[in-house]
């Protein structure tokens, strides 16, 4: 096959292969663009769906107040309810709609909404058969089950609400932690008003607070005390944004520090003898609008959860068009290549191998045509031997070049005179695997141990004793700790090793075999004996709350302290009074 026939079938594979490969990259890019949208979407469906459940919470206020109203209802809380539902509705048909304008099919949620929605319906007409009774006539249980009935209808919302956070935290992690505060800022506002529906049969009836509704409400009290701690917690820690921590300060001003004491004053009451200073629809005027405090503070969650979301978009919407287009020039390079290949070297050389043959056949008289351009073809073979030449000295050179630079980067790493890893490479090491070992939960012990009375060694026998001692030390660790073992000097007569996998009485444990093993150990003097020597070690556990190395290697040093000042030669792990 001729050589111009050769170049053309292989350039329309090539064309076609990195075509190929170009739109498979591109729709995989874009792909990624259409699940950025979808989570997003998830995002907003989550916030629509959060406004439902307030909305459905909310409507339990007015209905404390009618169900504890007598009759015939006062018209001004019937018209509250009413608008409370009405609300209500309108948030339910908004999200359905939201719902069924998506681009993805979402059907857990729909059906949860759905649900939920019909769960409404029968907690209102419960809501309504209880409120059209006699004051007198509505036993405490019926108000119970008909504002448990209303309660449910949150419960039901649960799952797409999960669904929702989950889909969206998968393609957004970066709003993974607003969105886990703001479901704990949901439920906090939802058991504030489980709180508050507990004082509507003893308001309604004006008796004290049941055993049951006293239990009810310490362990709701429980729940909202520990979501309280856990938001201030994950908001002090992960995030600085002036908006969040505002919002926190204003939950923590108006509801704990307004509305708690408030609810505290009618527990006691109830504790007492039920003679309460408000009714239902009163307690839910005092109420409920101190709670409107943790709404704004999941509105404004929800808010940084969305630009995160939105600016990620952009960006991976942006990646894309970068690579759509990097990718069609990476095409339109490739055929001018392939068109400059054969139009520069395929074609003439072809024209040159026909005149050669037609001269090897003696067609003398043939027509030699001007080349348009320089020829090179006849420097090519010079050129390759000289690049040769110049490529095989110059990878001598960098493989030189290399071993130097391997050769400074183990001089970087190690104690000139012991071989262990120094002080900044134990560091570095140290702080890199760390982490690693804490998210699979495995346990690391550090023990730091230096060598007893080590200045009088050098004091009595001499800087190059001295050494002898510390090379000798090095030996005996790397001979007789663990092959998975972090060893190092970490200064002067002072050592660390760091023990994966090795719980701290597993660690004492080593640090006291090799304690016993220094003890032993006998180092020969110049001038004729032996020299005994014995070390002190401190041993600390890496607890999953450390952040950085320091803090484990600063306990630590900490016991090591009180091995030195009390009997020395002795392993310190295990809690001890510290000066």
């Amino acid at each position: 096959m001729r050589l111009e026939r050769l170049f053309l079938i292989l350039s329309i594979l090539l064309s076609l292969t990195v075509f190929a490969m170009t739109i498979d990259r591109v729709h995989t890019a874009w792909e990624d663009v259409r699940m950025a949208r979808g989570s997003l979407e998830a995002i907003e469906r989550l916030q629509e769906l959060l406004v439902v459940a307030e909305m459905a919470s909310r409507e339990r206020g007015p209905t404390n107040g009618l169900l504890g109203d007598d009759l015939p209802n006062d018209s001004f809380k019937q018209a509250l309810l009413n608008t409370a539902r009405k609300r209500t509705d309108v948030a339910f048909a908004k999200l359905q709609y939201a719902i069924k304008s998506s681009s993805m099919q979402r059907l857990l949620v729909t059906q949860t909404i759905e649900k939920s929605l019909r769960h409404l319906l029968l907690a209102r007409e419960e809501v309504d058969r209880t409120s059209r009774l006699q004051r007198s006539n509505r036993s405490p249980e019926d108000i119970r089950n008909a504002i448990s009935q209303m309660i449910g209808v949150i419960d039901d919302l649960r799952p797409a609400m999960i669904q929702l956070s989950t889909e969206a935290q998968t393609t957004y992690p970066s709003a993974a932690n607003f969105l886990i505060v703001a479901r704990k800022a949901v439920d906090l506002r939802e058991y504030a008003g489980q709180l508050g529906s507990q004082f509507t049969a003893a308001l309604a009836k004006r008796a004290p607070l049941t055993p049951q509704e006293q239990i009810s409400i310490e362990r709701l009290r429980g729940r909202i005390d520990l979501l309280n701690k856990q938001l201030v917690e994950q908001i002090t820690a992960n995030d600085n944004r002036v908006a969040v921590k505002t919002s926190i300060d204003t939950v923590q001003q108006r509801y704990f520090n307004s509305a708690i004491p408030f609810v505290e004053a009618q527990i006691a009451i109830g504790s007492i003898n039920g003679h309460y200073n408000v009714d239902a629809a009163g307690f839910a005027a005092r109420y409920v609008p101190d709670m409107d405090s943790i709404v704004t503070l999941r509105d404004v969650l929800m808010k940084e959860a969305l630009e995160d979301a939105r600016q990620s978009l952009d960006e991976t919407r942006t990646a894309a068009l970068w690579l759509a287009s990097g990718n069609l020039l990476i095409l339109a390079l490739l055929g001018m290549t392939l068109w400059l290949i054969n139009r520069r070297v395929v074609h003439p050389l072809s024209k040159a191998t026909e005149l050669i043959l037609a001269l090897a056949q003696g067609h003398l008289k043939i027509t030699i045509p001007k080349s348009k351009h320089q020829d090179e073809l006849a420097e090519v073979l010079n050129a390759i031997a000289v690049l040769r030449q110049n490529s095989e000295e110059r990878v001598e050179l960098e493989a030189e070049r290399q071993r130097l630079v391997e050769r400074l980067r183990e001089l970087s790493n190690t104690d000139s005179l012991t071989g262990l890893l120094n002080r900044r490479c134990f560091f570095e090491l140290a702080e890199r695997v760390l982490p690693t070992l804490h998210r699979h939960g495995h346990p690391v012990t550090l023990a730091i141990f230096d060598i007893d009375h080590f200045k009088q060694v050098n004091d009595s026998y001499g800087h190059s004793v001295g050494d002898t001692v510390l090379v000798e030390l090095a030996k005996l660790c790397r001979e007789r700790c663990r092959s998975g073992d972090i060893v190092a000097r970490f200064g002067g007569e002072e050592f660390v090793i760091m023990m994966p996998y090795c719980n701290i009485k597993e660690g004492a444990g080593q640090a006291e075999r090799l304690r016993r093993y220094i003890e032993a150990l006998r180092i020969p003097l110049p001038q004729g004996g032996e020299l005994h020597i014995s070390a002190s070690f401190g041993v600390e556990t890496c607890l999953p709350s450390d952040t950085s190395i320091h803090e484990v290697i600063k306990r630590a040093d900490e016991r090591l302290y009180v091995a030195k000042n009390t009997e020395r030669n002795q392993v310190i792990w295990h809690d001890v009074p510290l000066d």
